[in-house]
């Protein structure tokens, strides 16, 4: 964990050095400016001190009865080290990759102590292989309604906030799309979003520059590019107004002209986002080293409105 942090805070690749992909590109890239540096020292001392503590109570796996899909799926749960000031916890709710799963970042040592650090609740739903959306394809699988139930289950089960400044939603590759798509379609409900190696301009024809491209399962979003435009998170920027925007961008990622397509997007509407750029490409790597980066965002978009 020092290592990892000592290498993130000089701005060079950090991180594992195995290329795992993350399913089953102002300023130079692989760099961070001078206060993502900050806030990456600050998170990993955090971070190691959460690791050396037994912190097994403060990480929960439940089962979710969902309606939307008829059946459970489990969820899980890491609550904040120390109470929080007011009766209610702020809450991330943190969206895995295609081919992931609930503990996937639980399972990586890196990403777990960055977890067990940040200082609100954190919840990590299994959204399978779904994209956390009702399928136009497929009527049966409604995982958007199940992301709705896993929002109203928090409610229910954990003291959590119910305002939106002291909300977030972020995932990385997949659930960086169903991130920003779900915060699109409930506007107004989540003051913080963030997106690790998303794929914001998707889905659409495969006509991007060679090696950006994606196939669109079709199976879920259907073969009609009108409908992929309809679910294209790229056409309804204006809906993020009012949130405070993460994007983490891999130099080498294929989503990397789908992220600079967004950024084109909310930048033609007035909107803004900070942006975080990464050596590396779609990879499972890049997801740890960004990890602690948007748990800090996140802090500091909980504490602003907490003021």
């Amino acid at each position: 964990m020092r290592a990892w942090c000592n290498a993130g805070i000089k701005g060079g690749s950090a991180g594992p050095s195995a290329d795992r992909r993350a399913e089953g590109p102002a300023r130079p890239p692989g760099h961070f400016n001078r206060p993502a540096r900050w806030r990456h020292l600050v998170f990993c001392v955090l971070a190691v001190a959460g690791a050396s503590a037994s912190a097994d109570d403060r990480i929960a796996i439940h089962e979710i009865q969902s309606r939307g899909l008829g059946r459970s799926l489990p969820i899980a749960v890491v609550s904040p080290a120390a109470p929080p000031r007011a009766a209610a916890s702020p809450v991330l709710f943190f969206l895995h990759g295609r081919g992931r799963h609930h503990r996937s970042l639980l399972d990586s040592p890196v990403a777990r102590a960055a977890l067990l650090a940040a200082p609100f609740h954190v919840v990590l739903p299994q959204g399978e292989d779904g994209w956390y959306l009702d399928s136009p394809a497929r009527p049966d699988d409604r995982y958007g309604s199940y992301l709705e139930e896993v929002v109203a289950w928090a409610e229910k089960h954990l003291p959590i906030a119910r305002v939106a400044a002291h909300r977030g939603l972020a995932g990385w590759s997949m659930g960086g799309y169903g991130a920003v798509r779900f915060a699109q379609t409930h506007p107004g409900q989540f003051g913080f979003v963030a997106s690790v190696i998303g794929l914001l301009d998707f889905p659409r024809a495969e006509d991007l520059p060679a090696g950006q491209n994606y196939r669109v399962p079709i199976q879920r979003f259907t073969a009609d590019p009108a409908t992929w435009a309809k679910l294209n998170p790229l056409h309804a920027v204006e809906a993020l107004r009012g949130s405070t925007l993460t994007l983490v961008l891999a130099t080498r990622g294929f989503e990397l002209t789908m992220n600079e397509n967004f950024l084109a997007a909310l930048a033609a509407q007035e909107l803004t986002a900070r942006v975080h750029r990464l050596e590396g490409g779609h990879e499972f790597s890049v997801v740890e080293r960004a990890l602690p980066i948007v748990l800090a965002d996140a802090a500091e978009s909980f504490g602003k409105g907490a003021r």
